[in-house]
């Protein structure tokens, strides 16, 4: 976004000295009468490089550069030089001096040569050298009409490499950038993926932020994705950036509940995705615009530019510097293990556990796994799971038949990098009620699943017949898994039922029983058919390889859930997009590309149950990439089903 001068203030003149901890420092030698912006700083603040409309060689928005004189005392004052135009070559002038980049302490000159770009710089550099350039700008038509610089209407994300001592001439991203106004990209150093600023339709309203990602062999970017609604509101989201190690998304808007006109919100990325914003607040925010911020590699210093009230501003956007808060320091990957043991046995307990961790407003859904000898004991029952520090959480494991564990997990504080957090959790088996307290019962784990394909019915219900006495079983879970309580000897009978399908019911006898199986017909129609709203935890949305477009043969059963939320009005479900295991990519990008099919595929049955009338708030999207699979297949035809989008229902 390019800043427009608001207001114009006196320049004062000051001993260099660290300002009130309280309170960001004016970087008055920077900046100038008019806007000076998105601010990118190179080799953790030795050299800053910003936008700024000051007087230069064009007219309009130009690239800037200073040096920090004070760099090596990194918790020092800054102080910088004055600034110097940051300058590209013609595509037809000869190298010359003016073309390299030197790197000189004494000068501190950072100068590619120049043709005065607009703005929003990002620099990759290794080694101290410089290896690429993005910024924003607009295409050009020369007197005679010829292009001149090629590139869509509108504004362009564009680029130059830096190779033999001088920069290639600057090219727009063809794959990137649209008809719309694409720009403000910033992109991680190792060069592997793009946040971006986009007005193309098909966003939730205004400026929303895009990433792509880069096949580093090849070079070629990948089709842009929108970061989603958690990020993104119906109003402008600018000016992206993330720490160097990837754990938090800063970016500026306009959304309502601020300080000011746009404010700093910043994001954590939960090891999944990227976390609802909160709002920087103050000193950072301020009734003003404050936008663009920018983070050192070490941490220590952020960067940004606001056009605030202050005794020292040059008048509009100013440049801005304030000691990094802890929250928007780069949080630590702690592994947390945990063992699932029988509190009576102190034995691996034999049936899979299902771990829900809460931090926040997100639940993180897992199962433990457990290894079986071939004579059927269990040896072995666990699960781990990559946390980050910074938060507590709360773990919860549950077992059908057994008291659930809760576990609470304080990660806050100085933790050293490549934790691990090593549970034993030991579970307690529910003790039936019983009028012989000398007559103790035991527990029998069971599965409800379909007859034909053998996938699990979590929407079943199941009550004991023992004698006289009726009893309603505890709620079958994801996994279609339940558990009962028998008494020694005793003989009884289970009914199962289940939307879509046939009602059964079966004798079983307490001696030798180790584990119940129950499996249902479908009745021939589909779960929902009858509106029950518990059917749409049997509801399976199927799609083919690699795609996210809902097939026809699909539509009826998306089309059944909407009428049972329109009879539910009080109903919110979870879309859950799943993915199989059949990714022939890179293996380090194979979790990522899932994870967006997934949320695709969540995405376009939301859209669908929209266009049918429900409310866009009681629909949460949720991609799983191949973590929660329901056959453990690699080949796509095997694992077919495991390429679906199932509901849950919410609590309310």
């Amino acid at each position: 976004m390019n800043p427009d001068s608001r207001r114009t203030g006196p320049a004062t003149n000051r001993a260099i000295e660290l300002p009130a901890d309280d309170e960001p420092e004016n970087l008055n030698t920077l900046n100038a009468p008019g806007a000076d912006y998105a601010p990118f700083i190179v080799e953790d603040g030795k050299y800053i490089i910003f936008q700024s409309e000051r007087p230069g060689t064009l007219e309009g928005h130009g690239l800037w550069y200073s040096f920090n004189r004070n760099f090596p005392d990194r918790a020092g004052p800054a102080e910088y030089s004055v600034p110097l135009e940051l300058r590209f070559p013609y595509q037809d002038r000869d190298p010359n001096d003016t073309m390299r980049i030197l790197f000189s302490e004494n000068k501190g000159y950072f100068v590619p040569g120049s043709d005065g770009f607009d703005g929003h710089p990002c620099v990759l550099y290794r080694n101290g050298q410089p290896v690429e350039i993005y910024l924003t700008s607009t295409r050009q038509v020369d007197a005679s009409g010829k292009l001149s610089r090629d590139g869509f209407s509108g504004t362009n994300i564009y680029y130059s490499r830096f190779r033999n001592n001088r920069w290639s001439e600057v090219r727009h991203i063809n794959e990137i950038n649209s008809d719309y106004n694409d720009r403000m990209a910033y992109v991680t150093q190792d060069g592997s993926r793009m946040y971006f600023v986009s007005d193309r339709p098909g966003g939730y309203g205004g400026n929303d932020i895009y990433y792509t990602q880069r096949d580093l062999k090849t070079g070629l970017w990948s089709a842009p994705i929108n970061l989603g609604p958690d990020i993104n509101s119906r109003y402008d989201e600018i000016t992206p950036h993330v720490s160097y190690g990837g754990s938090r998304l800063i970016f500026a808007s306009n959304r309502p509940g601020g300080i000011g006109h746009f404010d700093l919100y910043f994001s954590r990325f939960s090891g999944y995705d990227w976390e609802k914003p909160e709002n920087l607040g103050r000193p950072i925010n301020s009734e003003r615009d404050d936008e663009a911020l920018s983070l050192t590699r070490d941490g220590l210093w952020l960067y940004f530019a606001s056009d605030r009230e202050h005794p020292m501003a040059m008048g509009g956007f100013d440049l801005y510097r304030f000691a990094t808060p802890d929250n928007l320091l780069d949080s630590v990957k702690i592994l947390l293990t945990g063992k699932i043991m029988d509190a009576s046995s102190k034995l691996p307990l034999g049936l899979d556990a299902t771990i829900k961790i809460q931090f926040e407003d997100r639940t993180i859904v897992m199962s433990s796994r457990k290894t079986v000898k071939t004579d059927g004991i269990t040896v072995s029952n666990q699960f781990e799971v990559e946390l980050y520090s910074g938060r507590i959480y709360r773990a919860e494991i549950s077992v059908p038949g057994y008291e659930p564990a809760e576990i609470q997990l304080d990660y806050r504080g100085s933790i050293p990098s490549g934790r691990t957090d090593e549970r034993i959790v030991f579970l307690e088996p529910i003790r039936p009620d019983t009028t012989n307290p000398d007559e103790e019962g035991r527990i029998v784990p069971g599965i409800v699943v379909d007859a034909d394909t053998g996938l699990a019915l979590p929407a079943s219900t199941i009550r004991k017949f023992s004698g006289a006495d009726v009893v309603q079983v505890p709620d079958v879970d994801q996994k279609g898994e339940f558990a009962v309580t028998v008494k020694p000897g005793e003989s009884f009978e289970l009914e199962a039922r289940s939307p879509g399908y046939t009602m059964k019911r079966l004798r079983f006898e307490e001696n030798g029983l180790e584990k119940i199986r129950i499996e249902l017909k479908s009745d021939g129609t589909d779960p929902c058919e009858n509106y029950q709203p518990a059917c749409v935890d049997n509801v399976r949305i199927l799609f083919a390889l690699n795609e996210s477009s809902i097939r026809p043969s699909e539509l009826r059963k998306i089309r059944n859930i909407a009428e049972v939320m329109k009879r539910n009005p009080d109903m919110r479900i979870e879309v859950q997009g799943h993915t199989d295991r059949t990714y022939r990519g890179p293996e380090d990008r194979a979790y990522e590309y899932n994870l967006m099919l997934s949320k695709e595929r969540a995405l376009a049955v939301q859209k669908a149950l929209v266009d049918m009338g429900i409310a866009s708030n009681r629909l949460f999207i949720k991609g799983y990439s191949y973590l929660r699979p329901i056959v453990p297949a690699q080949d796509a035809v095997t694992g077919a089903v495991n390429r679906r989008v199932e509901f849950r229902r919410l609590r309310q």
